[in-house]
Formats: structure tokens, C-alpha cells, sequence
């Protein structure tokens, strides 16, 4: 038998020089030691979209043009030879004593 100091012969090899006061071992509480795995699983996350046509009226000026036409009576010209239009001094034989302003009575109408 092993005799420590201090222990005065109560021990039995085994005390770690603590013969005679063995005493009851504290139990703490149990710590936790986690391994995590962390499975992965889909949440819908809804977003609505709201589509909206919109038409705006853009005054855009388009322009129109009316048209018309008067027939007035202009200058008799009667052609003759190599006279008249494109001919000569372009006045026609209507300009000359014979026919133009002045020919007929006055206040009545060559046309009459």
C-alpha cells in the first residue's frame, strides 16, 4: 500500500494526495455542441405586375388648303397668219385697229 503525505494511510493508491476527504464529483450541465446542416427550401415571393396602356392625344397641326377656281374673261386673241401666240410680238391681231379694246360700239359687248 502506497502511503502518501497527508494521507495517513486511508488511501488506497489512489487519492492524489486527498486521502480522507473524497467527496462527491459535481456534475455541471450538460453543454451542447451543435452541428448545423441547413436544408435549403423554396418561399414563393409573389410580386403582381400591373401592366397599364396609357394614350395621351398629342395635338399635331396638319394643314389644308382650300382651292378654287374663277374663269374670267381675258383678251381676245384671234390667231392669223404666223400671229398670235408664240408668234411674233405675242399681241395677236386683237390688239390691232381692227379688233381689241374699243372695236365695237361703246356699252354694247363684242360677244352680243
Amino acid at each position: 500500500m502506497m502511503n502518501h503525505e497527508g494521507c495517513h494511510g486511508q488511501c488506497q493508491g489512489n487519492c492524489n494526495g486527498n486521502c480522507g476527504m473524497q467527496v462527491q464529483p459535481v456534475v455541471c450541465p450538460p453543454q451542447y455542441r451543435f452541428h448545423d446542416e441547413y436544408t435549403e427550401r423554396e418561399v414563393p415571393f409573389i410580386h403582381p405586375i400591373v401592366n397599364v396602356n396609357r394614350q395621351h392625344v398629342v395635338d399635331v397641326p396638319k394643314h389644308y388648303y382650300t382651292e378654287t377656281t374663277e374663269d374670267v374673261m381675258g383678251m381676245n386673241m384671234f390667231p392669223g397668219p404666223m400671229q398670235g401666240p408664240g408668234f411674233g410680238n405675242n399681241l395677236g391681231p386683237a390688239m390691232d385697229n381692227n379688233w381689241g379694246p374699243g372695236c365695237c360700239n361703246p356699252g354694247r359687248s363684242p360677244w352680243m
